[in-house]
């Protein structure tokens, strides 16, 4: 089992004005610039996915081959627009990481979620989650909440792997305490006013309630995720959001909510981008959508688990 650990160089994580964070890494400097330049290296072969087929309505797992080399959120990614607010133009210097992580946090948006919850516009962030052959995601590997989340059977569906590996990344970039586990979440009864959504966690970040919605955009490599699937994926789980926040009992009302979405390669991150602001605003509301690009981390996405530093078939 391998796990994260502070680089003795990487002090001044505390102060640096960074919208990118680089992680505590127990990976020796070899190995991590081996993982992230064979990300850098599948750049164009991701980017080049385009072929349009038709799939179902998503669970959206969308993963054309080589996506392990995929590079992270970029500054050139698009800025959106449509109401929704670039997050990267906050004034306030994001907190250091907290605490350890399994795998490295090697790019893109950590310590920014918190100065969004008092926004009443929606936002995008973006970063990059890598793991590599000899980490292993097992119950040791994880935080106390995070090993609460391993052992706790959600409301349905195979997505223990996702939702753990949320509240991980929220706790070590937003200093996140795990409130409520999917079915522990009180609603009012089930009516026939619209669905009966829930939310999958519910966290404290910066001593506010918050909710985590937590999806993937990913497809089998045999399949391509086009724009269509995407915003279908992007617009169920807001209307989802929407109503589990109507539907919250007053005891675990929170502020706000998270979409948390892991993306498998750079062209799903891409699409995100792409088709969120086609969304109406009234669906997106003040929702953050938070997105996660993984490279080697297959485990979110399918079953059986593959090692760690693979992706999906």
């Amino acid at each position: 089992m391998r796990r994260s650990r502070p680089l003795a160089a990487r002090t001044p994580l505390q102060t640096a004005p960074f919208r990118t964070a680089f992680g505590p890494s127990s990976l020796s400097g070899a190995a991590l610039l081996s993982a992230l330049l064979g990300a850098l290296s599948g750049a164009a072969a991701c980017s080049s996915s385009t072929a349009a087929t038709d799939s179902t309505l998503p669970t959206l797992e969308a993963g054309p081959s080589g996506s392990s080399g995929d590079p992270g959120p970029g500054t050139d990614d698009p800025t959106f627009d449509g109401g929704i607010k670039d997050a990267s133009k906050a004034d306030t210097a994001p907190p250091a990481p907290t605490g350890d992580i399994l795998g490295t946090l090697a790019s893109g948006a950590c310590g920014i979620v918190k100065n969004e919850l008092t926004q009443a516009t929606p936002s995008l962030e973006n970063n990059l989650l890598v793991f590599v052959m000899g980490e292993t995601y097992d119950k040791a590997s994880l935080s106390p909440g995070g090993q609460r989340m391993f052992d706790t059977a959600n409301a349905g569906g195979s997505s223990t792997e996702s939702e753990t590996m949320s509240y991980e990344v929220l706790r070590y970039c937003e200093g996140a305490t795990l409130l409520h586990t999917e079915t522990e979440i009180a609603y009012q009864p089930p009516d026939d006013s619209g669905a009966n959504s829930i939310t999958d966690l519910e966290v404290e970040i910066g001593g506010k309630r918050v909710g985590v919605s937590v999806t993937r955009a990913y497809k089998p490599s045999s399949q391509t995720l086009t724009d269509a699937d995407v915003k279908a994926l992007l617009e169920k789980k807001l209307v989802g959001i929407n109503r589990s926040s109507m539907r919250v009992l007053p005891q675990d009302k929170w502020v706000k909510q998270i979409l948390h979405v892991f993306s498998i390669n750079k062209a799903a991150t891409d699409a995100i981008a792409r088709t969120l602001p086609t969304i109406d605003v009234a669906i997106r509301a003040d929702t953050i959508v938070l997105v996660t690009q993984t490279t080697g981390g297959g485990f979110i996405y399918c079953n059986p688990d593959p090692a760690l530093g693979s992706e999906c078939p």
